[in-house]
């Protein structure tokens, strides 16, 4: 039959996302700023774009970093696609993920399928969730819409058949992007056809990954037509990148069987550039998943999180615990994610993606390299007689014609267009529909100030609403509060963020020094106590300042995160204890606070007091990927419990007997 595409309820059990944190991203996110080391082994033509089109700040977005571990059905609204062999789901409340992909001739699920929706603190961010495939535009670190709802609408194509297009406005780089999907009478492959689209009269840099989980079993072997690869490591602090030649070995082991790696590690294949593109994973009896696609998509990628405790802890905490956990095998436009690509302006980017079933024998799945690299190869000659790269590229070019509206995503690429039809420039999209029915109240005040030349002012116990920081809305800004009545302590906060994220600090000082002058507000105080801090290296003038926000606010989490770190890099930990103390039961339970007043029980040298709040209790649900707070802070504190309990200096007995006595166990999310 032809591929029909419908909406179903989709019971999934789900731990709450919480509300956005309000606060704007003042350098406040390590995992943007990471340096990236290259070994000898990386050629100079190689290094090129290592580390190029880094982002500063995450604004105009804000992080997802309320969420929670209880889990409580929730039903989505799933867009279905499939035909005769193929039933994919995907997931337009959750970034667009395509949730699953069942092979209905053999009942089988070709993708890790996640049993629960559990957010981690793995993305630009902070909140990402394993499982399915999630397609990573603009920027690296994840797609910035991954936890967040996209737009999707109903495509048919000249043969009748349906089709889904799943999209929405990426903020940061300024483009609307999109995902076709369909599947071809009588396929059994899925079609996805992303296109990003810049309309601006601007280059900008470019980034895109789709990232596929699959599980994880001692029998999963990763094939991929390359011999050479990059090997990513992450240090404490930094990226360090490899090459070698030797593929399938690294570290003396057969790494294209996920589960002998032995740490969390990106391996990055070198597929020679006039090869077909693909990459596939399969079972113990030859049975997996293809992901193949036209020759834009260079890079081929595995990601695992290895054998080790903390690996193992990782695959644990992002699931409910009743699997063996998932690996990553990932296909992006670039070598590497260390990267990212130069799009002209006015230039739009097409490719074609294709995902189904693959099927050899099991002696030569799992025989020498050549031998299964070759045994996939044929496969593909049975998928596509007329050649692979062929038939891609027909299916790259075929026409479809726009359905119904599905599901709304968010109301920022209507508010785009507003301006932009103001300003007499090009819409977002010419293949991207974003109706004024999506405004929300995130937009309401920005089209007062568009449409009125007013900026309403909020109530300074409020939480600001959403932020803006195009060089296009500060002049909107700037000209409606020549106005008196705009002159206010919220107008001034708003353009301080916006002088911040266009690069502006001192701007952004003196708006936000403005802000409190009009209004006593925790908004502006937090603010510049992170420019002081992060900005300017000034740790007192940062004290300061989040001391009046606290003072002002002491229900909003993110400012009491943002004042543990500040207080205890000054060595006030009293004053951290004192506020902790006064805090609401519910925040006195949330982990990551409770893990900041050990650190103050331990500034102190109150070791019996700080291990009252780090236990292996503690639960906290953003535990960051990559860091070692934990199990480096769990060392120093027991260490010097076990050295008072033994009346010991020994090293070596105290370090033993902390590992016997006292281990890790679940809170161990070391991966390196």
């Amino acid at each position: 039959m032809m591929s029909k595409v419908y909406i179903e309820n989709y019971p999934i059990p789900s731990a709450s996302m919480g509300s956005e944190n309000p606060l704007p991203d003042i350098k406040n996110n390590t995992y943007i700023h990471a340096q990236i080391e290259t070994t000898s082994a990386i050629t100079e033509e190689e290094k090129q774009r290592i580390g190029t089109g880094m982002i500063s700040t995450l604004l105009p977005y804000t992080i997802q970093d309320r969420y929670d571990r209880h889990y409580k059905e929730k039903i989505y609204q799933a867009v279905i696609l499939e035909n005769d062999y193929l039933k994919a789901v995907f997931l337009p409340e959750l970034g667009g993920r395509l949730w699953s992909l069942i092979d209905k001739e053999k009942n089988k699920e070709l993708l890790y399928r996640n049993p629960v929706f559990q957010p981690g603190n793995l993305a630009l961010r902070n909140a990402w969730f394993s499982g399915g495939v999630e397609f990573n535009v603009s920027i690296k670190g994840h797609n910035p819409l991954t936890c967040s709802p996209i737009f999707a609408r109903k495509i048919m194509m000249e043969d009748g058949s349906e089709g889904v297009r799943l999209y929405e406005y990426e903020r940061i780089r300024g483009v609307a992007y999109s995902l076709d999907a369909w599947i071809p009478k009588d396929s059994h492959m899925l079609y996805i056809r992303p296109r990003i689209e810049n309309r601006k009269d601007k280059n900008i840099w470019m980034y895109w990954w789709s990232n596929i989980a699959v599980p994880q079993t001692e029998e999963t072997r990763v094939i991929v037509p390359a011999n050479e690869m990059f090997i990513n490591y992450f240090g404490n602090d930094h990226y360090i990148l490899d090459s070698v030649d030797s593929v399938p070995y690294a570290f003396g082991s057969d790494i294209s069987y996920p589960t002998r790696v032995h740490r969390s590690l990106d391996f990055f294949y070198k597929i020679p550039k006039e090869h077909r593109k693909w990459i596939a994973a399969v079972d113990g009896n030859g049975y997996g998943l293809i992901q193949c696609s036209t020759k834009e998509m260079l890079g081929r990628k595995l990601f695992v999180w290895g054998a080790g405790a903390g690996g193992k802890n990782w695959n644990q905490y992002l699931s409910d615990g009743s699997n063996e956990g998932y690996i990553e095998i990932q296909a992006g436009l670039a070598y590497t994610q260390l990267e990212h690509i130069p799009m002209d302006a006015n230039d739009t980017w097409s490719w074609l993606e294709a995902y189904g079933s693959v099927e050899v024998s099991s002696e030569k799945a799992h025989g020498e390299w050549k031998e299964a690299q070759d045994a996939v190869e044929t496969e593909l000659d049975k998928k596509f007689p007329h050649g692979m790269d062929e038939m891609l590229n027909r299916e790259l070019n075929r026409k479809t014609y726009e359905g119904e509206l599905l599901m709304f995503g968010s109301g920022w690429g209507a508010l785009e267009n507003l301006i932009r039809s103001e300003e007499g420039e090009l819409s977002l999209s010419d293949n991207c529909i974003f109706p004024e029915e999506s405004l929300t109240d995130m937009q309401e005040e920005w089209v007062v100030l568009l449409k009125e030349n007013r900026f309403p002012e909020r109530p300074v116990h409020e939480e600001p609403k959403g932020y803006l920081v195009d060089e296009k809305w500060k002049l909107y800004l700037q000209e409606a509060m020549e106005i008196e009545e705009n002159k206010h302590w919220y107008s001034y906060m708003h353009l301080g963020v916006m002088e911040y994220a266009l690069g502006n600090v001192e701007a952004a000082r003196t708006y936000m020094e403005r802000s409190l002058e009009c209004k006593e507000n925790a908004w502006a105080a937090r603010n510049l106590s992170m420019l002081w801090k992060n900005e300017y290296q000034d740790i007192e003038k940062a004290v300061y300042y989040i001391q009046r926000a606290v003072s002002s606010n002491r229900i909003c989490r993110g400012i009491l995160l943002d004042a543990a770190t500040v207080l205890l890099t000054a060595n006030k930990s009293d004053e951290w204890l004192s506020l902790y103390n006064c805090l609401s039961e519910d925040l006195r339970s949330d982990g990551r606070l409770k893990f900041n007043t050990a650190l103050a029980h331990m500034q102190k040298k109150q070791y019996k007091e700080a291990s009252k709040y780090l236990n292996d209790n503690l639960v906290m649900p953003d535990i960051k990927e990559g860091d070692t707070a934990i199990s480096d802070v769990w060392q120093e504190l027991y260490s010097h419990i076990v050295a008072e309990e033994l009346q010991t200096t020994d090293s070596m007995l105290i370090q033993r007997t902390v590992e016997e006595k006292y281990p890790l166990g679940r809170l161990d999310f070391r991966t390196h």
